[in-house]
């Protein structure tokens, strides 16, 4: 990576990438549409996507080694390969004030109908800029979509089939849902792990820092609290 990799963030990388200064990037769906954008990318036509690599080997939480993967260790693994996407930053939703004016509510409901319907949304989602990405079972099978933005056809399969892969997987990962779950990550984790890649903070006192750090939090707004609302953002129920 570049010299100053450390203190990127994710609008510099993708500047990297259309730019041609990179080879490979992780990231949501936006870095596919940017790349078809003639006014900033020069590599259109030669850009691929893919759901993020699988692994072979699982973490046996019993024994805390890693493990062959099989039916037992990985029952969602695709020919011998475990595949855990990551749906990082949890999506977009809409959401009106109960306690604001009818008319103001009414206002935000025309707003968020007309952002949803396929007439714009269809426009949105091959416009990298937006932030938007396919969400809709049409824009998936819609290849001319993708097409008319720019994409060639193989392109515009390669780029919905990896997303595709990524939101039917029954092995998603879903990104922390607890009350200040930005605390957790953004503010304590990646502080942590910015010091330990800058050779700041040795590993051992960057999971330190990250332990006491959380444990801090959870105390603050109630351990029992916090419990609650991670069970219940998994579906379970005890």
């Amino acid at each position: 990576g570049p010299p100053d990799e450390l203190v990127l963030d994710v609008g510099d990388t993708r500047g990297l990438f259309v730019s041609g200064r990179t080879a490979l990037s992780i990231d949501w769906g936006d870095i596919g549409t940017l790349a078809i954008d003639p006014e900033i990318s020069v590599v259109e036509g030669k850009v691929g996507a893919v759901i993020l690599p699988g692994t072979t080997r699982v973490l046996d939480r019993a024994t805390g080694k890693l493990v062959d993967v099989d039916e037992t260790t990985a029952p969602y693994a695709v020919d011998g390969v475990n595949h855990a996407p990551f749906a990082a930053f949890g999506g977009w939703s809409g959401a009106i004030n109960a306690a604001v004016d009818p008319k103001v509510k009414d206002a935000a409901y025309a707003f968020l109908s007309y952002m949803s319907q396929p007439a714009q949304a269809n426009i949105d989602v091959t416009i990298g800029i937006t932030g938007y990405n396919p969400y809709r079972i049409s824009q998936f099978e819609n290849i001319d979509l993708w097409v008319e933005a720019g994409m060639s056809p193989e392109a515009a399969r390669d780029y919905l089939g990896a997303i595709e892969a990524s939101l039917k997987s029954p092995n998603m990962v879903l990104d922390l849902r607890v009350p200040q779950n930005a605390r957790y990550q953004q503010v304590v984790l990646d502080t942590a792990i910015s010091q330990f890649l800058a050779g700041e903070l040795t590993r051992e006192q960057t999971m330190k820092q990250i332990y006491d750090g959380w444990e801090e939090i959870t105390e603050e707004l109630g351990r029992e609290a916090q419990r609650e609302a991670y069970l219940n953002s998994l579906g379970v129920e005890r």
